[in-house]
């Protein structure tokens, strides 16, 4: 991590990190709202069957929302593994 640089995450493994700071809070609430909206836009529920055809454009979404968020992020996390 450069010097200097406020922490927003705790890093407990590799895969979970745990929110320390506002900031932290902030993106992880951003991107639970950023998927409960792109569900609630394409219209995903039980009664629609998932087809790779019809929902590519909700993946597209979802993967740009997670790299999105993981680059805004990265360098504020401190590792303890």
């Amino acid at each position: 991590m450069e010097r200097g640089k406020k922490i927003w995450f705790s890093a407990i493994s590799y895969r979970l990190w745990i929110p320390v700071s506002i900031e932290g809070w902030v993106v992880t609430f951003a991107f639970a709202l950023g998927i409960f909206l792109i569900f609630k836009v394409n219209e995903v529920s039980d009664k629609v069957a998932f087809k790779l055809s019809v929902h590519w454009p909700m993946l597209l979404e979802l993967a740009i929302l997670a790299v999105g968020l993981l680059w805004v992020s990265r360098g504020h996390v401190k590792k303890r593994y």
